[in-house]
Formats: C-alpha cells, sequence, structure tokens
C-alpha cells in the first residue's frame, strides 16, 4: 500500500516504489490521502509506505491519523517528514511506474539534485548538500514516445554542466516545465542563448513560459543587469516566483514587487510554508512603509494570485494591530468574492481607515 499524504503532482519516490515492488511480483495499490475522510487501508497488505512532500498542519496531522492505524507497520518518507530518509540505491534506480497513478501527462525527474547557495527558508541544502551532481539521464524516466518533461531540479542552471543539458533538450524538442524556477544569478549570455532553444512551458504545458525567481530584494539587481535577456522573450512569457512571509518588511516586498511591475514581469506570489526547524522569521515591525502606497499596486497578470498575497496581508494587518484596514478590504473584494465584504462590514468596531493611528498605537505598545 502507497499514501500519497500531499503532493499536486505524481509523486516520484511512490512511483519508483511501485516499480522496485511490481518487479518483485508483489501487488501494489495507492491511496491519496485527502480531506477529512479517512482512506481505506487493505489489513492484508504486507507493506505500507507513506510520502509527504510538504511539512504543513495537514500533512502532520494524516501522517499522524495513519500512524494510529498502522504503527510500526507504517514506513513514511519525504521532505514533509524526513530530511535524512532517502530511498535505497536499487529502488532509486527504478523507472517510475506512471501506471500507478495512470498519468500520461508528462514525464517527471531529477537530472540534477543538490545547490550551490544556503538560502535559510530551503530545505535543499539539509536534504540534498550544498554540491550539485548529476543523478539521472532523460531515458532514467522519459517513457519513449513522451514529449513533455516536469523537471524538479533544484538549481539546473548552476550546475557546471548545464550547457549540454539544454542542448539535449532542445535536440529531443521536449517541452520542459521548469517547476523550481530558474536562477537568475547564473544566466549569463551562453546559457541565455540556449535556453531560447528550449521549449520551455509553464505548468499545464499550454504555454511558453519560464520561471524565475525573485525571494530577496538582494537579487533585484540580477534582474535588473538581465533587463535585455528577459525583453528578449514574448510578452507575457517569463514568470517570477516570490517568496513572501519568511523574512522580508513590506518595503522590501514592495521593491521586488516594483521591479516585476517595471520589467513587464509575471510575478506569482508565494507563501512560505514552514519545513522543520525554520519558522517565518518575520519582524514585529513588518508594517514599515506606507500600507496605502502598497495596496495600490495592481499586476494585470495574475490577479487572483495577488488578492492573494493582499488577503495574507489582511491577516497580518489584524495580528499587529487588532483591527481590518478597510481600504484593504475594499480593494481584495472588489473583483472577485465580493459578499465576502460583508462579514467585515457587520463587525465595524473591528475596522479602520486610519493606519497611522494603528501604527501609533502599535509603536506604543511595542
Amino acid at each position: 500500500m502507497l499514501y500519497d499524504v500531499d503532493g499536486r503532482i505524481p509523486n516520484l519516490a511512490l512511483m519508483k516504489l511501485s516499480s522496485h515492488y511490481r518487479a518483485r511480483g508483489c501487488a501494489v495499490e495507492l491511496v491519496r490521502v485527502r480531506g477529512s475522510r479517512p482512506p481505506s487501508l487493505r489489513a492484508d497488505a504486507d507493506l505500507h509506505f507513506a510520502s509527504a512532500i510538504f511539512y504543513r498542519n495537514q500533512s502532520v496531522r494524516r501522517l499522524g491519523w495513519l500512524r494510529s492505524q498502522l504503527g510500526e507497520r507504517l514506513e513514511a518518507g519525504g521532505s514533509g517528514c524526513s530530511l535524512q530518509k532517502r530511498l535505497p540505491p536499487e529502488v532509486e534506480a527504478c523507472f517510475p511506474d506512471y501506471g500507478l497513478y495512470e498519468h500520461h501527462q508528462y514525464a517527471l525527474g531529477f537530472l540534477t539534485r543538490g545547490c550551490k547557495k544556503r538560502c535559510s527558508f530551503c530545505l535543499v541544502p539539509a536534504k540534498e548538500g550544498r554540491g550539485i551532481r548529476r543523478v539521472a539521464n532523460f531515458e532514467d524516466f522519459v517513457p519513449p514516445g513522451q514529449d513533455r518533461v516536469l523537471l524538479l531540479d533544484d538549481n539546473l542552471l548552476a550546475y557546471d554542466g548545464v550547457e549540454p543539458l539544454l542542448r539535449e533538450m532542445a535536440r529531443r524538442r521536449y517541452a520542459v516545465n521548469f517547476s523550481q524556477t530558474l536562477d537568475i544569478a547564473w544566466l549569463d549570455e551562453t546559457k541565455h542563448r540556449l535556453l531560447l532553444e528550449v521549449d520551455s512551458r509553464n505548468a499545464a504545458f499550454n504555454k511558453r513560459m519560464v520561471y524565475f525567481s525573485l525571494n530577496h530584494p538582494n537579487a533585484i539587481h540580477c534582474f535588473e543587469q538581465r533587463r535585455a535577456m528577459l525583453k528578449s522573450y514574448e510578452k507575457g512569457h517569463v514568470g517570477v516566483v516570490c517568496l513572501y512571509g519568511f523574512d522580508t518588511t513590506l518595503s522590501q516586498d514592495y521593491q521586488r514587487w516594483r521591479c516585476l511591475r517595471r520589467l513587464g514581469l509575471i510575478p506569482f506570489f508565494q507563501q512560505y510554508w514552514p519545513i522543520q526547524g525554520v519558522p517565518s522569521r518575520l519582524s514585529r515591525e513588518f508594517f514599515d512603509m506606507d500600507f496605502d502606497e502598497m495596496i495600490r499596486l495592481t499586476f494585470y497578470s495574475n490577479g487572483f494570485n495577488w488578492e492573494k498575497y493582499l488577503r495574507w496581508l489582511n491577516r497580518r494587518y489584524f495580528a499587529r494591530f487588532g483591527r481590518y484596514y478597510l481600504p484593504l478590504i475594499e480593494i481584495i473584494y472588489r473583483y472577485n468574492n465580493k459578499e465576502r465584504i460583508a462579514k467585515y462590514l457587520r463587525r465595524p468596531e473591528l475596522l479602520t481607515t486610519d493606519m497611522y493611528r494603528d501604527f501609533r498605537k502599535g509603536g506604543a505598545e511595542g
């Protein structure tokens, strides 16, 4: 029995376990543990494996329930469970069993593992090590005839041998999704020229898209310096994933969002999901700039994702000052889910239109 605890895409480790045990004559079943309803368990199963990708409350709860039912019979792994646990080498070497998920939309796997950076919000250094090493060829996880490939590599552009890999992607005419984004700091003229030859796609593989990341204002200069390279892509074909809720202030977030606006890039705002032992490091003085200036920003692409960030700001503001800021609420619900503003308007004592009073009050309390 294989239990997928929280993945949004097919779980690579479970697919390899499936291949390994099917080759030994075992019957294999998959259960995707979702929602609040307990999954069905096979009492006659000899082995039980669970994989959790994310260290989130719901993932911990689901693993806890499985352990309560199976006890020591359950073997659990994945980044949301342990950063030290590894598949045995003979399992890691297996070709993924895509039939486990009845999945044929794309292939997925790693060409390289590891990263040269040590970002404090990232689990890769602890899990994979600081260096980058080659771990597979395309033949090790791409079925014959499949031309869509989702790569899970942590920092592909920083790999010393990336140029031949980019040439191979172009030669094979693969449509490639760089799911973990690319690090623009490693983008030079040669790699940029090769990337232009790769059919880089979004997660649905229905649009040309290349993804970079901008997780801290210190990296803004990398985007400014490579402005000409970024402009060589068609408008709307460069996405930038931006982490928030970890260790930046409001003004630092604003610097990043303004950079994306200036360069005409599509932002994807991603809230920090804590990894084990690394909680959020947001300062109590997170609100360090004119709040109205921030919430007046608009993005013409990916508007729902921007609203998600604004809703997070709304919760953060209330946690800090004990009130909701009415102008922000009006902006959040001006287009979508307009009926939700009513729950705020029913509690006028929790609303304010004077952020400066809240800042002064909060400063005095601090």
